[in-house]
This record gives structure tokens, sequence and C-alpha cells, in this order.
């Protein structure tokens, strides 16, 4: 296995990682203790904390520890502690970072323990579950997955006439259809209003490049073997859709350049349409006033798709690891699947078929509104390069967004590095 940890970093991060279990918080007598790292912030935190109580109220024989690790440092901080035998017991991964992991050997396969404990992978979303299977074996458990969708101000659209009575979109979804949606925005809003709210800078940006680019017919931007894969990105279809986005904001001007934050222009009510991840439905629905909509962002090229990532469960791999710790840990995982719906009041897509199906779900508002989103999303190539071609292809796409590079300049770009990257 590849190492790439320097002997530096290795030893500044041990201390930082040698406190995992927390002194703050009491084992009760006789409970095996199971240390989780997690990544979360704002509600996300605060609905993984209530799912962690119930599950140490639910039975007398583990007890996790939820520890809180800032998410810039996260992955490095992770792999480094596990790769040194100091890392938690329990750890939260995006589906993206699984394959580094895997390569790592920083990972256990967990289907010996969901076989013991009752975990069955038929209960899963079979296309989010596809994401953490290598060489036929379960690398981790998805908690969700969480998709880029649209959101809609009802009152705004309502207002320019564009909002039907069953609260569907006058929209015909097609490349064209999109644009004059977006186009009568502008002209029937009030003054100060914009039809569109979204980045062009960013993440945002690059998953509706993603979506496209897929809804096109594209599908990797490389593919083959974990370590070594080989560029494969159809140019073509990249720069169509690139090409797309662009003319949103520059030739059709239905999205303003450089807004500050658009994720306040919505929620103040100033924007009629936005674009995010599913995450932004447990903001939107606590924010006084704002009468909204989510929906899948609109398939007008063809073929269904939509950027996801997904959050998911990992066991840590140590060679002297405690079974009963593993088991433990594999016992929470079904636990915190089972009860995906307490996960989704964050605005994600339970990983669970049979919690999406579940009553409990269904009462949840919104959540329903895009939850077949989950059957048809595209993740990232399954490589250990994900997250520097996931810089790269951010950091390029930009320069068209920003009219720094034509789409065709920007590509060439983005194959230089990317082969360079995977040469390495």
């Amino acid at each position: 296995m590849r190492k790439i940890f320097s002997i530096v970093l290795i030893v500044f991060l041990l201390a930082a990682c040698s406190g995992n279990k927390s002194s703050n918080t009491k084992v009760p007598e006789g409970r095996t203790e199971i240390v989780m790292w997690n990544l979360f912030g704002g509600g996300d935190a605060e609905y993984m904390q209530e799912i962690v109580d119930a599950f140490n109220e639910s039975q007398d024989k583990y007890f996790i520890t939820n520890v809180f690790q800032e998410y810039e440092e996260y992955y490095t901080k992770l792999l480094t502690s596990i790769a040194s035998g100091k890392g938690p017991d329990l750890a939260i991964a995006h589906s993206y970072v699984i394959p580094e992991l895997v390569a790592e050997g920083l990972v256990t396969p967990i289907d010996k323990y969901a076989s013991e404990i009752g975990l069955k992978w038929e209960e899963f979303n079979q296309n989010v579950l596809e994401a953490v299977i290598f060489e036929d074996k379960h690398y981790a458990v998805p908690i969700d997955t969480h998709p880029e969708i649209m959101f809609i101000n009802n009152k705004l659209v309502r207002e320019a006439g564009l909002l039907n009575d069953d609260g569907t979109v006058m929209m015909e979804e097609t490349p064209e259809g999109f644009v004059e949606f977006l186009t009568k925005l502008k002209e029937k809003l009030p003054e100060g209003k914009m039809p569109f709210a979204f980045s062009n800078v960013g993440e945002d940006p690059y998953r509706i490049w993603w979506a496209l680019y897929n809804q096109l017919g594209g599908e990797h931007i490389v593919e083959g073997d974990l370590e070594h894969p080989k560029y494969v990105l159809d140019t073509e279809k990249a720069i169509q859709a690139a090409k797309y986005i662009y003319d949103l904001y520059h030739t059709h001007k239905v999205i303003p350049l450089n807004l500050a934050d658009f994720y306040s222009d919505f929620q103040t009510g100033n924007a009629a349409v936005m674009a995010t991840g599913v995450w932004a439905t447990g903001i939107w629905e606590k924010t006084d006033g704002l009468e909204f909509t989510p929906m899948p962002f609109p398939n007008m090229f063809g073929q269904k798709a939509a950027w996801a990532s997904s959050h998911t469960f990992v066991l840590p791999f140590y060679s002297n690891a405690d079974e009963e710790v593993l088991k433990g840990a594999v016992e929470f995982m079904k636990f915190a699947t089972d009860n995906g719906a307490m996960w989704a009041k964050a605005g994600h897509i339970p990983a669970k078929d049979t919690v999406v199906e579940s009553k409990e779900f269904k009462e949840l508002p919104y959540r329903s509104d895009y939850a077949q989103v989950a059957d048809y999303v595209k993740v990232v190539d399954k490589t250990v390069h994900a997250r520097g071609i996931q810089d790269i292809m951010i950091r390029n796409l930009d320069r068209i967004w920003t009219n720094e590079a034509t789409p065709e300049e920007a590509f060439k770009t983005i194959e230089q590095e990317v082969t360079e990257l995977i040469s390495n």
C-alpha cells in the first residue's frame, strides 16, 4: 500500500490525536466505549448527537463517545491518526474518500460484522451503496446521500405567474425551457429581486457542471485502477456543459455575478431560485416567512443525473483491534441507519430504502419532494485522487465562470493537471 504521510506530519498530529477518549464524557460502568470522530457542524452535528444519545440510551452494552473534529483538517488528521494506530474506533467519511482509505489499508471490511448483527445490505439504496463496494466487499455503511437540488421561492415565482396551482413550476424541462423560465422571472420580478441566486466560484457550480456533464452522457473524468487510473473525460460533453452554465451568467444574465452570499439572498426572499445541497432544507424550514419548495435540479439533457456524495461510517483498521469494539461500532451503524428519519431532519436522503418508504420519513415535510434523486445520483469516480481532481476541476471551472479562460482553454489545463496528478 502507498504511504503518503511524512514523519513530521505524523509526529505533529499524534499529539493532537492522542486524546480520543473524551475526559468530559463519563462512560457508564460496565460498558464498552466506542470513540467516533465526526466532521459535522451546525444542524448536522445536533442531529448526529441525537442519534448517538438515542443509541446510548437504547442498550447498556456499548457507549458511543462522539468527538467533533474541525472539517478543514479532518481527513489529513483522520488518515494520519489511523496510520499511526492512534485514531478513533469509528469515523465518518464522505464516500469519495473511501478509495483512499481502502488503497492505504486504513479501513476494515464490514461484511463479517454486518452478518453477525443483522445489518442487511439489501435494505440500502443500491445506487448509493455501490460507492462503498470494492472487490465485492463493503468498506463503509452509507448514512445518506446528499445531492445538489434546486429551491423555489413560492411567493416570488407565484407573483411572476410561473407557479401552477399544484405548486409545480411552469417550466419545460429542457435546456431551452430552463433558460426561458429564468428569463421570464428576470422580466417579471420586482426591482431588487433576482431570478437565480448562485455562486460563480467554488463547489456549487462544479456540482451543477458534473450533473449536466452526466446528463449529456459523460460518465467519468478518470476510470480504472484506484491508484493509477486513466484520464477519460469526454471533452466535447464537458465543454458543452460548461458553456451552458457560462451562458446563464454571461449571455442570459439570469445569475448575478459575484454575489457575496447567495444563501442569504434566497433566505431573505430576494431570489426566486437557488441551487445547493439538500442540507439547506433544514435551514429554510426554520426561516420565518420563507415559503419554498425543494425540487430535483432539472434533468434537461436526456439522461437523469445529479451530483451527490454520501456520509458514511467506516471502521478504521488496527492490527490489534478489539473485536467487541468493532462489533459494537457496527451495531451503532445499524441503529443509525435504521433510524435514518432522525438524520433526515437535516435534509439528507436516508441511505436505506426501507427508511425512505417508512411512515416516519414520509411525515417529514419537503423530503419526499426530492428523495427520488437518490436513484439516479452520479457519484464522482472511484479513485484515491478524488479530492485532488475535485480541486483541479473547481479551480479551472472557476476561470470559465469568471471569464479568465475559455472552456477549451480550461479543459486543456484540466487534462494536463489531472494527468500529472494521477501519474505520480
